[in-house]
């Protein structure tokens, strides 16, 4: 066993003692440009977030002192294009270019198809919670009035590691790109980077992200179509889809990929991109029902666009993956045949910097620029969405449930925002670890599936199974033993398979691989199979009724066509004494939750079903349909199919541009009219809907 692990380190490249961080050339920046990206133009971001912060809550109606507000945006938010944006994190745009780097055209495709489905998934997914948990602000909520106090702390659990991973992956992948880029020390971009970020989310909230989302994204998209055409036009180096092609197929002949047809990087018949589309398959599946950032944005919209937002969503993240990984993951493969350009390590490659050194290569100190502040945009606009949806699961399910049961709305925005100081700092702690142990974004990007994938059953049946079991059974068994036996399936695997239990064994795509069916099957196995033999007939009326919070301080007043702004759901009581506890507003027994909020139920519910159909045939297209013929056929790209190929890529790309830069404009137009107009005017909106 001990020599089949030695033979996989030396099949990957790996030194037994060797380094395990970066150990690229000199960074084509210097220091300073670090400290002024991550410090001057952290703050000055969150200056400019607070001056709009300041704005809204001067000429509109929402103020983020209001919990309904600073959490859940008043449920109010309109733009279909809106869900998405924030997903886009520095994982999104590094990993996506390793893995064509690696595996060839598959790569980014299949990256990009994981993180369509787990974004398109969440239309159907948010129809059912405005169905039936509309009041609801965070899903560990939900189960407690489901199951109690053991299915609240399993699913609350499953939230809190979700997050924390996620966090410290969006951090990592950050610091290994500023520090690679500036030679700035990692531990400092790690802390720092957080700083900027947690100041102007913890004074709008849950609305802040969003229109961080809106600034970051519009660039994050134009820097990439500038890239993209730089590559396939402008280039001396590479400069045409034809010359990338002749590159690549020269890599071939010197660097083949084992499991690839004849080693190639043109074709879609890969092992290792097979297994690949399992992994972040699953690992998307994982990430999307456990993380609470998909949660804060499907309560935040309004139930009439939430499903389509998601759907449209997923359409435009799409080309952001596709496009890293087909132009700077292939793109730095290619030049790996030209003897000037840089060797990248095996850390190198698992940390992103392929797409680093591309870029850099390329365009020299002007592409080195733009990286970094492609990667500031992206990380700052993902951890903003982190820290709110931790912050959240923190002041509702851990604070006000089970140590200040009276918490009134200004207490749980206080709460909310020293949660969110405390998880910036943990978050880059956590990162700090992960760093100096050798640990990069590609691992903790196969980690991610293991450790979450598990909640996937029993945490969507929880909102969409009138037959799933109310006790704890379940959902406990579902998720916590689920990853228990996920974790340990992945160790073992690792001893087994190499002969030890290392930070580059638990790494092997095989091995995490495992981890990441045993996590989804054993959750569906342990949640379901309990469910079938102890059948449940639960009453949504329940979780549709769910008490509100009495907001003494909010002064904002029911919408009809949106949840109550005084909107803190409470779990239902357990007990007369619990009841006594919380300060609340009793719904009319003589009315449903779903009429006190205005909620057309059968509408929704063929919302719910349109959805599903069209989830449905998206994910057999992109997941079958597309790339079953082109990988079962042994099949390597012509010239012209791969120019085709970047056509696509480009066409995407701008569709993607106007559904995040374009289209939020034209759908916010009266609202962006009407606060200009009030301000000039000097007074507050007397409307209280957002678009």
């Amino acid at each position: 066993m001990r020599n089949q692990y030695k033979s996989y380190l030396a099949e990957y490249g790996v030194k037994a003692n060797s380094a395990t961080h970066s150990t690229m050339s000199t960074p084509p920046l210097p220091q300073g440009a670090g400290y002024a990206v991550v410090l001057g133009l952290g703050f000055a971001f969150a200056l400019f977030m607070n001056v709009i912060t300041w704005i809204q809550t001067r000429f509109s109606k929402f103020s983020p002192n209001s919990a309904s507000e600073f959490s859940a945006a008043s449920r109010s938010l309109k733009n279909r294009s809106r869900r998405g944006r924030n997903w886009t994190w520095s994982l999104t745009l590094l990993q996506s270019a390793t893995q064509s780097y690696e595996m060839g055209v598959s790569g980014g495709y299949w990256y990009a198809v994981g993180g369509m489905l787990q974004i398109a998934v969440f239309s159907v997914i948010a129809s059912k919670v405005k169905i039936n948990a509309n009041r609801a602000t965070t899903f560990p909520e939900v189960a407690y009035i489901r199951f109690g106090t053991a299915g609240h702390l399993a699913f609350l659990w499953c939230g809190i590691i979700c997050n924390a991973i996620v966090s410290a992956c969006i951090l990592v992948g950050a610091g290994s790109v500023v520090t690679a880029l500036t030679g700035m020390n990692p531990y400092a971009s790690l802390f720092l980077i957080p700083v900027g970020v947690a100041f102007y989310v913890a004074t709008g909230g849950l609305r802040a992200t969003f229109i961080s989302d809106a600034t970051h994204t519009f660039l994050l998209v134009l820097i990439l179509i500038g890239f993209s055409f730089y590559i396939f036009t402008g280039s001396d180096v590479i400069g045409s889809p034809n010359r990338l092609y002749d590159l690549l197929v020269q890599a071939a002949e010197q660097f083949p990929v084992e499991g690839n047809y004849h080693g190639s990087y043109l074709t879609y018949r890969s092992r290792p991109g097979a297994i690949f589309g399992v992994q972040v398959i699953i690992t998307g599946f994982g990430l999307v029902t456990c993380d609470q950032g998909y949660w804060s944005r499907a309560i935040a919209s309004n139930p009439s666009t939430t499903a389509r937002a998601y759907f449209l969503g997923g359409f435009a993240w799409f080309s952001i993956p596709f496009c890293t990984g087909t132009a700077l993951g292939l793109g730095a493969r290619a030049l790996t045949v030209l003897p000037d350009f840089p060797k990248l390590s095996p850390f190198d490659v698992g940390a992103g910097l392929a797409a680093v050194e591309c870029v850099s290569y390329l365009m020299g100190t002007f592409g080195s620029v733009l990286m970094l502040l492609l990667i500031f945009l992206s990380v700052t606009s993902a951890l903003s969405a982190e820290l709110i949806a931790t912050s959240t699961l923190l002041s509702y399910d851990v604070y006000r449930h089970y140590f200040n049961p009276k918490a009134t709305s200004q207490q749980v925005v206080t709460a909310s925002r020293y949660f969110i100081a405390f998880w910036a700092v943990f978050s880059a702690a956590l990162g700090s670890i992960f760093y100096s142990v050798g640990i990069n974004l590609g691992w903790l990007f196969y980690f991610l599936g293991v450790s979450t994938a598990s909640g996937v059953f029993p945490i969507a049946l929880t909102f969409m199974s009138v037959t799933f079991l109310d006790l704890s059974d379940p959902p406990l068994a579902g998720s916590v033993g689920g990853m228990a036996i996920a974790l340990t399936v992945w160790l073992v695997t690792a001893k087994a398979y190499l002969g030890a239990i290392t930070v580059e064994t638990l790494g092997h795509q095989w091995v995490s691989f495992a981890g990441n069916v045993a996590a989804i099957v054993s959750g569906g196995i342990l949640s379901i199979g309990l469910s079938l033999w102890r059948p449940a007939n639960f009453d949504w009326e329940k979780l549709r009724s769910m008490a509100v919070v009495k907001d003494k301080d909010d002064e904002l007043s029911p919408s009809p066509t949106t949840t109550q702004s005084s909107n803190d759901s409470v779990r239902d009581d357990k007990t007369a004494e619990e009841k006594q506890n919380v300060d609340v507003e009793a719904v009319p027994a003589k009315r449903s939750g779903a009429e006190e909020d205005g909620l057309d139920i059968p509408e929704l519910n063929r919302t719910f079903k349109t959805y599903t159909i069209a989830f449905s045939a998206l994910a057999f297209i992109i997941t079958f349909l597309i790339p079953g013929p082109l990988g079962g056929a042994p099949y390597i790209f012509s010239r012209t199919f791969f120019k085709a190929f970047i056509g696509i890529m480009f066409i995407w790309l701008f569709f993607t541009f106007y559904l995040v830069a374009i289209l939020p404009i034209i759908e916010s137009r009266r609202a962006l009219i009407r606060i200009t107009r009030d301000m000039f005017s000097r007074k507050k909106s007397e409307t209280t809907s957002t678009e």
